[in-house]
Formats: structure tokens, sequence, C-alpha cells
């Protein structure tokens, strides 16, 4: 916005003052929107959606077949990039940029024309989200480090084991499911693909999605523990309504295939259940 953050701030006080409303809470550590601001922001961010849409569509040049998506780093590194021959295959007149970064991009001033995102699928009011499948965490380890563990493992006994924890650090909200969490030891890594390449290289126990981890199971470089409930997230396609054709027919059926065929090529750990009890079974995409 080339404004500095005082200058936003006094911004935002002389909106209060003619709106003659609060929009924000000064918190200690950072705001948090008001009711009314939560539903200003809503109404307001439509109508800039409408704004950017209209400058998209008279500055859009017929010529420009360059697609921009920006995707969760260890999504990117273990799952999208060993497919983008696929996608050059099925897409040959598209030329496809991958922007791997955590946070969700404006995709409004960034360049950014789609994401893929994991969470619940809420984003700002001006951006649509489409559920793409679900999060299905599992307990991943190396065969060696199994048999090096032995049978504790079956019994999902965690203790003295060493429990891989990247930036989600999700091993806690699993507390239920293992025994002696607070007895093994842990390894830090801050992104999944890395918690993903220590399991692989016998260093411990990582949680990840089974997106994720699905060339290393389908190779037999992993074995599932557990598979886990995913507690409402999923994988989402957002994106801005001045994008709806590039997204809807052009990445959101290719990224379905792909899903598809991942879920065809690996076996399934019914969600809650435990190695000694697996089956093929594959769980039915959410609609």
């Amino acid at each position: 916005m080339s404004l500095t953050q005082s200058a936003v701030a006094q911004r935002v006080r002389e909106l209060e003052t003619q709106l003659g409303i609060k929009l924000f809470h000064r918190l200690p550590r950072g705001l948090a929107l008001t009711h009314a601001g939560q539903r200003f922001h809503e109404q307001i961010a439509l109508a800039l959606g409408n704004i950017d849409k209209a400058v998209r569509d008279a500055t859009h040049n017929p010529a420009d077949t360059t697609l921009s998506l920006s995707v969760p780093p260890s999504f990117a590194a273990k799952w999208l990039m060993p497919r983008l021959a696929s996608f050059r295959h099925a897409h040959p007149e598209w030329q496809l940029r991958v922007h791997a970064s955590e946070g969700l991009s404006n995709l409004h001033q960034d360049g950014i024309d789609l994401a893929i995102r994991q969470g619940h699928g809420q984003h700002d009011a001006g951006l649509k989200a489409i559920w793409l499948t679900g999060l299905e965490r599992i307990a991943v380890c190396s065969p060696a480090y199994r048999e090096q563990m032995g049978e504790r493992l079956d019994r999902l006994d965690m203790q003295g084991s060493i429990l891989i924890e990247d930036s989600h650090q999700g091993w806690h909200t699993f507390a239920a499911h293992f025994s002696g969490l607070e007895k093994a030891e842990r390894l830090w890594v801050n992104h999944t693909s890395l918690a993903i390449d220590a399991a692989l290289a016998d260093q411990g126990i990582a949680l990840t999605p089974r997106l994720m981890a699905a060339q290393g199971l389908a190779e037999g470089r992993l074995v599932t523990l557990c598979g886990l409930p995913d507690q409402g997230q999923g994988f989402y396609l957002v994106y801005p309504a001045a994008r709806a054709h590039q997204a809807e027919q052009i990445m959101l059926p290719w990224l379905r295939q792909q899903l598809g065929l991942s879920h065809e090529t690996s076996a399934h750990v019914p969600l809650g259940s435990c190695l000694g009890h697996q089956d093929t079974t594959t769980t039915t995409p959410r609609r």
C-alpha cells in the first residue's frame, strides 16, 4: 500500500470516526475485528473483489497463458512437484508458475491466480474455496525404525520413541490415540516435508497428511502406524471470482483426477485404526 504502519492506523481511526462504529479490538499483541468490523469486511471484500475482477477483465490479454499457483511448501515438495509433468501433458497451452508459501497470498495484489491451502476452508469473502480432499493424518515411520522399536509401536506406546514435530506441532492433539507421549523424545523441524524426510531416514515417527507420504508408502519406504481423525480439516482450492474459469475448468478437474489416482494407489488405514488392523479400503471423498 506504500503506507507506513502509523499511516494505516490513522486511516483506520478516520474510517471508524466516519462510520461511527468500532472496527477493531486493540489487543496487547495485535488487533481483532469486532462483530461490526467483521460484517463490514465481508461486504466490502465483495465490492473490492468486483472492482478487481473488472480491472482484470479490462486488462486481460487473451495471449497470456501463465497460471500462478500458490501452495504450501510441503505440499509442493511431496505431492505437486512429482505430478507437474502430468499437468504439462494435460494442458500444454498453459505455463504453470508454482509459488511455495505457508501464508495465503493476497490473490488480489500479489499476482497469484489460484492457491491450495490446508485448513477449514475459511477465507476472505471475496474468495471461493472448493474442498479437494480430507487431511487424513497418519503416523508414519520407516520399516527399519518400526523393527528397531519392536512390539511397543504395535501398541502405540511412544515411550522411548522419537516423535518428529513440524510447524503444526500436532502430536499433543492426538494424545488420546497414543500412550507415553510425554516420555518420548522430540526432533523439531519447520516443514512437514522435512519431517517425512527424517522418518525416511530412520530418525523417528512423523505425523503427516497421507497425501504427503503417498510416495514413500507406495515404495514401501514408510509404514503407517495409525490413521487419525482430520478434525474437520482438508485441502482447498482457493481463488477469486476473476479466476473462476482457470480454477474450475483447468486446475480443479486435473487436481481431482490426480487426487483420485493417489487414493487408488495407496492402501488406506481407517481413521482411528492402528497397525495390525489395516485394510485396503479407500475413503469416500466428501462432497
